[in-house]
């Protein structure tokens, strides 16, 4: 039978190596050697193994960090049955299935450098029987869980310094990263009045970041006369360097110094422990930070904001509405023209649920073509369709426990309302080329600018999806309803857009604000929105006046719907202000009964 390691511990638990007595067999982080290792403590080519004699062999390629057999230190080392190979935080243990039954005097004896080790038994079963070397294991569960809390990449690293300036008794432990030049300048020194004593060699930079190698200055059994210009220093007796490599990239160097005594080896362990941790933990919270900037330039840009601004009766109602709404788990469809803010009412009602520590993913139905939009959404396996080159998880597998935002409702196909309806009476759909259901928990939220009943009648829609979406219905009243809620918004984009624009004394003349108070708006928030940026840009005067808004149409027509239903909502509207809210004498000014006046209020939800 064939001999071989068998990995115990360290990133390639469970492995086998077989090993060949015909040729010797290298380990190491190099991609061609035979035994390939991931520990960043391991060298590239750390050790070999190889068959002599009748035995199996190891030698120690002069590695950073040394190779133990049996617990000790070894250059060189003769291995039997059941011998224990530790390189870093990987052991591997020597399998011979056929042993010679001469040899069992010695079945518990490797020859270490020519002298003869005695090992327990037992001690390489014991799960704890390291526990001394591998240890501080509650400070490392503690930090994770810390590291875990915080997203702020500061606060993660702080957190990874102080531990181990209290745990390994170091005098000093320092954060580098790259200055942008090569040159690695520390980031975070712990004392912060040690920053000046703490410097980087580039050959410790090639070593520990060009080659991922964790490195302990103070180990003088396997230092060669390359390691002199890493632990020669007039303020440290011992050093330990260790890259933070996330598995993407390397993100810096930890270290950490010693006047004295010497570290130990547990000290090396749970700095290079600790520096794992901090690598992943650093690339999250740095990834997080991108996000945010991102987001804020983008919000800031467009002058986005999460507020609803508006303080009229509508507004007032509506934010009632998503507070109560927001609490309840049924699906949302949220109704109003195209730029009225539909979008802002959905986050709103989302940051109000129980599922705002969740996602929440938004997809524009109408920007995905016909084609594709139920493989879009529901996914699709590879080679499904023409131009399906790989699997696709699909929007509602993405937003698993939380919330799905499906704007433009109306576009979707009669093939994905049917899946659609079934996800949301709760039954598993079908990826498309899939053969496997996939189950989902998502609320979703809907919008239109569409009439949905009109498209039932037409049969473009499911009459049993369209009661199933609006279990809660939210409708967006258009700007030129919200009154004074127009002068508002007018003063919050003039704000963002003379800041952004760099025109922070540029005012706006009283006719230009009853130009924007007087016009309709079609295109509702958006377009005023888009006015505004435009005016602080185009005005040459210390004012904007009324010619650099660019409404040509302004108060000249506000025939901006031919729909029926909305000009009997405005006439309704109009005769309650003439009358001062009185149903009976309105109903006679437009000539329709006070029941069908009653009955037309209720409808279109009229404030009187």
């Amino acid at each position: 039978m064939v001999t071989y390691l068998t990995v115990q511990s360290g990133p390639e638990k469970g492995k086998h190596f077989p090993l060949d007595p015909e040729r010797p067999m290298h380990i190491g982080r190099g991609s061609t050697c035979e035994i390939m290792l991931s520990d960043p403590i391991s060298s590239r080519f750390h050790a070999v193994v190889y068959f002599e004699d009748g035995n199996w062999h190891l030698r120690d390629t002069s590695s950073s960090n040394g190779t133990f057999v049996n617990g000790q230190k070894a250059q060189h080392a003769r291995m039997l049955d059941q011998a224990v190979l530790r390189i870093g935080s990987t052991e591997l243990r020597l399998i011979e299935p056929e042993v010679d039954p001469d040899s069992d005097d010695e079945s518990n004896r490797t020859v270490i450098q020519g002298v003869a080790a005695d090992r327990e038994p037992d001690q390489d079963l014991d799960p704890l029987g390291h526990l001394s070397d591998t240890g501080h294991l509650l400070d490392l569960y503690s930090l994770s869980l810390s590291l875990l809390r915080s997203d702020d990449a500061n606060d993660v690293s702080e957190s990874v310094l102080r531990l181990l300036l209290d745990r390994s008794g170091a005098d000093a432990v320092g954060l580098s990263f790259d200055s942008g030049d090569g040159r690695y300048k520390p980031h975070q020194v712990v004392p912060a009045d040690l920053v000046k004593a703490v410097k980087l060699s580039r050959s410790l930079i090639r070593r520990v970041v060009g080659k991922g190698e964790a490195i302990w200055t103070g180990d003088r059994t396997r230092q060669d006369d390359s390691d002199s210009d890493l632990a020669n220093s007039e303020h440290w007796s011992d050093a330990i360097y260790v890259p933070l490599d996330s598995g993407e990239n390397n993100l810096g160097v930890l270290h950490l110094y010693r006047r004295e005594p010497s570290f130990n080896e547990a000290d090396f362990e749970l700095a290079v422990a600790a520096g794992r941790l901090l690598a992943v933990a650093l690339s999250r919270a740095l990834k997080s930070d991108s996000l945010k900037v991102e987001s804020k330039r983008i919000a800031q840009r467009n002058a986005d904001t999460d507020e609803l601004i508006g303080s009229s009766a509508t507004m007032a109602k509506l934010k009632e509405k998503i507070a109560r709404v927001g609490q309840a788990s049924g699906s949302v469809l949220v109704r109003g023209e195209s730029g009225s803010g539909k979008e802002l009412v959905a986050r709103a009602v989302y940051r109000q649920s129980n599922r705002a520590m969740r996602p929440m993913l938004t997809v524009n139905c109408a920007a995905i073509p016909q084609s594709l939009i139920e493989s879009q959404l529901f996914g699709h396996k590879k080679g499904s369709f023409t131009g399906a080159d790989s699997d696709h998880i699909g929007w509602f597998q993405q937003a698993h426990t939380g919330t799905l935002f499906l704007d433009e409702i109306g576009e979707l196909t009669l093939e994905g309302q049917a899946k659609l309806l079934r996800i949301l009476e709760g039954h598993p759909f079908l990826p498309v080329g899939a053969t496997e259901e996939v189950l989902v928990d998502v609320r979703v939220i809907a919008a239109t600018n569409r009439d949905l009943a009109e498209f039932v009648r037409e049969k473009k829609f499911r009459e049993d999806l369209f009661y199933r979406l609006s279990v809660f219905e939210l409708v967006v009243p258009p700007l030129r309803e919200r009154g004074d809620d127009i002068e508002l918004l007018v003063q919050h984009f003039l704000h963002h857009f003379r800041v952004q624009h760099g025109r922070g004394s540029l005012g706006l003349s009283d006719d230009t604000l009853q130009r924007l108070l007087d016009y309709a708006w079609p295109g509702n928030v958006r377009q005023l929105r888009n006015v505004i940026d435009s005016a602080v840009v185009m005005a040459d005067d210390p004012e904007i006046m009324p010619e650099d808004l660019g409404l040509r149409d302004a108060g000249l027509s506000r025939l901006d719907t031919l729909r029926i239903d909305e000009w009997e909502k405005r006439l309704i509207d109009k005769a309650l202000r003439r009358t001062s809210g009185s149903v009976h004498d309105a109903a006679k000014l437009l000539g329709i009964s006070r029941a069908t006046a009653y009955r037309k209020i209720s409808e279109y939800d009229i404030q009187r």
